[in-house]
């Protein structure tokens, strides 16, 4: 890559403002709404892996490209076809079916034991919020991406920044299991040095995965958005350092629930950026002289992913058992309620439902996004992922989680009546390794042609090929029983 065309493409991606959070909303909403889609023409039983791909990934294509400005025309345009098919084989049904005694009779099916199951809402959750994740990092590189919708240079909202943080959300929500099986069989519990020695070899799986990418980035000639993680920093290194860092802070969690530290984290974070102007000058202006102010922005943002991070395993401590467990709304816990005893109103109040939990938590949110955020001296920033943009990540997170969970109410299922998309759960499969393929793939489609020169059709064109690679792998990958785990 010649160093003008460099330039270009870092100018192309550097000095954006965003967009509204109203806006980002909308077009995230598109995916729950896809996910309905689906169930409607699965109900129906006109459901197929052409059908899956348009859903899942065509549609949310449209939404961040040609459709963007357009986003309720598209909803009509997904749903009403839906819809129509879903009741018109209900009539058609209706029309077909005799008449037949039902039976009336009730069985009850009394659960006490806890288990960990699989939900189809957290697939469709984890999997659509990943098809977004890998359409946007190439798409970021054409035209037919809006520039409202990439990465904020310093203050504001977008698309991609939201990408970013709910990524690592969706990370704590998975660990929470592993946290959960450690209440179940404490007798095998793993003490701090066996866990620690676990956490480094995750860690050092991601951190040769960012130095691969540091290396061929400098020595390709790749372009470069200083700004978004620093010099030597990646997205990679920063999910390397998670567990070890959090294994560290586990001891403490045995004192202190962890949404409550990574409220400390984020508040300590923000009072210091409030009330020290030389740190924040530091962030912003300061010279690349050293390691330290090279990578600033990496560095100082971790605190900020690991809030989110403890935030998502907080989230999975109710969405992720067969049933309620005590104080599950806050801390993990596979303690059910027994006859012996009348709980205390504490207990009650903290013992939740997925359904519960995410509405208690999304108002709590909802709450801090209307009238805490205004209120707070900086706006949302992904670059430091301050205080703001913990609030935005893990509030936009618990409500998009809230919706997804009403349809499968709305649908009856359950981990008992499993069924989701064959495209979502292949994706959901193989998370991290189809994060990294989309990554080797952008810098491929990056180094094979002129992206910001390319027209818009062009642009959606190679986006589609895209799509339909990654989608391709994943489904390969999940039908030959292929699961990797980094």
């Amino acid at each position: 890559m010649s160093a003008l065309l460099k330039e270009r493409k870092e100018e192309f991606v550097t000095g954006l403002t965003g967009g509204s959070i109203k806006e980002i909303n909308f077009v995230t909403g598109l995916a729950p709404l896809t996910y309905l889609c689906w169930n409607l023409l699965s109900s129906a039983q006109c459901s197929n892996l052409f059908a899956d791909f348009a859903l899942n990934w065509v549609c949310l294509l449209l939404a961040i490209t040609t459709y963007s400005s357009r986003l309720g025309l598209l909803y009509t345009l997904i749903f009403v076809p839906c819809a129509s098919i879903f009741i018109l084989s209900r009539l058609q049904s209706a029309i077909n079916t005799t008449p037949s005694k039902k039976n009336t009779t009730v069985t009850k099916v009394t659960i006490n034991e806890f288990k960990l199951v699989k939900k189809p809402f957290l697939t469709a959750y984890r999997s659509s919020m990943l098809i977004l994740t890998v359409l946007a990092i190439l798409a970021v590189d054409f035209h037919v991406f809006p520039r409202r919708f990439g990465k904020v240079e310093t203050w504001g909202t977008s698309l991609m920044d939201l990408g970013v943080g709910s990524f690592v959300f969706s990370n704590g929500l998975v660990t929470s299991r592993a946290l959960l099986k450690e209440q179940m069989y404490p007798t095998k519990r793993m003490g701090l040095a066996k866990k620690s020695a676990l956490a480094l070899k995750s860690m050092a799986t991601l951190l040769i995965i960012g130095l691969l990418r540091l290396f061929f980035v400098k020595n390709l000639e790749y372009q470069e958005h200083v700004t978004e993680y620093g010099v030597h920093w990646n997205f990679f290194i920063t999910l390397s350092l998670l567990p070890p860092v959090l294994v560290f802070l586990e001891p403490l969690t045995n004192y202190i629930p962890r949404f409550m530290i990574a409220t400390l984290i984020s508040v300590a974070y923000e009072l210091v950026l409030s009330k020290n102007e030389k740190a924040l000058n530091f962030l912003i202006l300061a010279p690349r002289t050293d390691f330290l102010s090279a990578n600033r922005e990496g560095i100082v943002s971790f605190l900020g992913y690991c809030s989110i991070f403890l935030w998502g395993q907080t989230t999975g401590f109710y969405l992720l058992g067969n049933k309620a467990t005590k104080n599950n709304l806050y801390k993990p816990s596979v303690v059910t309620r027994t006859s012996a005893g009348e709980p205390s109103f504490w207990d009650k109040w903290t013992t939740v439902s997925p359904l519960t939990g995410l509405g208690i938590w999304t108002i709590v949110f909802f709450l801090l996004l209307q009238y805490v955020l205004p209120s707070l001296p900086f706006d949302v920033s992904r670059r430091f992922a301050n205080l703001p943009y913990v609030i935005w990540v893990v509030g936009i997170n618990q409500g998009g989680l809230l919706i997804y969970c009403l349809i499968d109410m709305l649908f009856g299922l359950s981990e008992t009546n499993y069924k989701t998309s064959a495209i979502l759960e292949a994706l959901n499969s193989n998370g991290l390794i189809m994060f990294l393929i989309s990554n080797v793939a952008t810098g491929i489609v990056n180094m094979s042609m002129v992206t910001i020169d390319a027209s818009e059709i062009v642009g959606l064109s190679v986006l589609l090929l895209y799509s339909l690679f990654l989608c391709t792998v994943a489904v390969v990958l999940y039908r030959r029983h292929i699961f990797v785990k980094l």
